[in-house]
């Protein structure tokens, strides 16, 4: 026993189950360990190990056919997809292995899965844990605990590796070089998980006067009169009837009057700046977001219209990466790009046409290639503020200012690490864990 986990043999490995968890039926290939029995309604964690003995499959291209599979999964959206290193003989070398993260909005719950695919021995090795997102904190790293700890039962003997069956997927031939292994082409997945308008697109003065209800049922008399197009527009979409709220209209109102916390999201980039507003209280969230921050020039909502959506108050942080976009990236460097914020401004708005600095390592001058989107989010009762920059192929970059000189650091961050700096921030700022200023 280490550190609070059991160890068992299943399925050929050593397995670290917490005390108390369950090990339940499952294929002759497959283990599921479930933590203890959880209330009706609420998700039960669970770790499921599944070994498939076949040809030799190289690891890009089981990473990519895991990752296919997943995208047709309605509800879903991909976060990561990044380098994982173990070992998996007790006293052998580091395997590499590929950590792909997720999540799936379903049956009014929204589901984090973390799943680790080796090419193991002439065949694979899939570990896939799965969790509700208010679970994010203590799930996550008591799973990837569980994961690296996890051992063969019996050394497997040395000999030349298989040749990979089948066709190879397309490589992205800069992370490869920068990585130092065959990395699959990413490209793909952000171009499928692009936002779409899924809400009612209303205009600015409709929105104010949805929000202006926060605490009332009904519109006076005179500021009916007065509201003219607004209040049309909010009838035309089932939030008024006459003056007052629809049902819908009222669980639109709903986050609002139990609020909780209240966040703004501002993007910017060579194509310009959009924004959103969301306010989560009451089990619920009301986002009001303008073009999504990949697409600025989106002419699918008129000018200074948003999308207004209600949705379960778990599905924020998913509504936002999709927003956003966070998406699969090949991460690479391991310094900060530091600029000084002349020339972060100058390059933020102006595109890849800005002058690089001298000197640039090749991980570097591949981010400064790419398009950049600079966007923070912001809790607003206390100001807390997180930001990162955004940059194509090269993936998330967190951009820190340095109040000494106005310059500004920006270190390469996984894509998978911002998803935990976000979920952790929201739930946080729900809970009331941060002090108004």
């Amino acid at each position: 026993m280490s550190g609070g986990l059991i160890s068992e043999v299943a399925a050929g490995l050593v397995v670290p189950r917490p005390e108390g968890w369950e090990q339940l039926d499952a294929p002759a290939d497959s283990v599921v360990l479930a933590h203890p029995p959880v209330p009706e309604g609420h998700f039960r964690p669970n770790l499921v190990l599944r070994r498939s003995e076949s040809d030799s499959v190289s690891l890009p291209r089981l990473s990519t056919a895991a990752l296919a599979g997943t995208l047709v999964l309605p509800g879903t959206h991909i976060i990561s997809n990044e380098l994982w290193h173990q070992q998996l003989d007790p006293q052998g070398a580091l395997v590499e292995g590929r950590q792909q993260r997720f999540v799936r909005v379903a049956e009014g719950q929204v589901v984090c899965v973390d799943r680790w695919l080796f090419s193991d021995c002439g065949g694979s090795l899939e570990a896939t844990a799965s969790y509700a997102l208010e679970q994010h904190t203590g799930m996550r790293p008591l799973f990837e605990d569980m994961v690296f700890q996890m051992r063969r039962a019996a050394p497997v003997a040395a000999g030349a590796p298989a040749s990979p069956a089948g066709a190879q997927p397309r490589l992205d031939p800069a992370a490869s070089r920068l990585l130092q292994t065959a990395a699959e082409d990413l490209a793909p997945l952000r171009a499928e998980q692009r936002h779409r308008v899924s809400g009612q697109v209303i205009g600015p003065e409709s929105l104010s006067l949805l929000l202006s209800m926060a605490n009332r049922d009904a519109l006076g008399r005179f500021d009916a009169a007065g509201a003219g197009e607004s209040a049309a527009q909010l009838q035309a979409l089932g939030l008024l009837d006459g003056r007052r709220l629809t049902p819908s209209g009222r669980e639109f109102v709903q986050p609002l009057r139990g609020l909780q916390a209240q966040f703004t999201v501002s993007a910017v980039g060579p194509d310009g700046s959009t924004g959103m507003d969301a306010w989560l209280g009451a089990g619920s969230a009301l986002v009001a977001a303008g073009p999504s921050a990949s697409e600025m020039q989106s002419t699918v909502m008129p000018s200074g219209s948003c999308e207004l959506l209600c949705i379960d108050a778990a599905a924020l942080p998913v509504f936002l990466a999709k927003w956003l976009p966070l998406v699969p990236a090949w991460t690479a460097g391991q310094y900060p790009l530091r600029l000084s914020g002349d020339l972060f401004e100058r390059r933020l708005n102006g595109g890849s046409d800005v002058e690089a600095p001298v000197g640039l390592g090749e991980a570097e001058a591949r981010m400064w290639a790419q398009p950049w989107v600079g966007w923070n989010v912001e809790h607003v009762h206390s100001g807390r503020k997180l930001g990162w920059v955004t940059a194509g192929d090269a993936g998330p970059f967190l951009a820190t200012a340095d109040p000494r000189n106005g310059g500004v650091a920006l270190e390469p961050e996984p894509a998978s690490a911002v998803w935990d700096t976000l979920v952790d921030f929201i739930l946080a700022a729900a809970q009331g864990a941060f002090d108004p200023r």
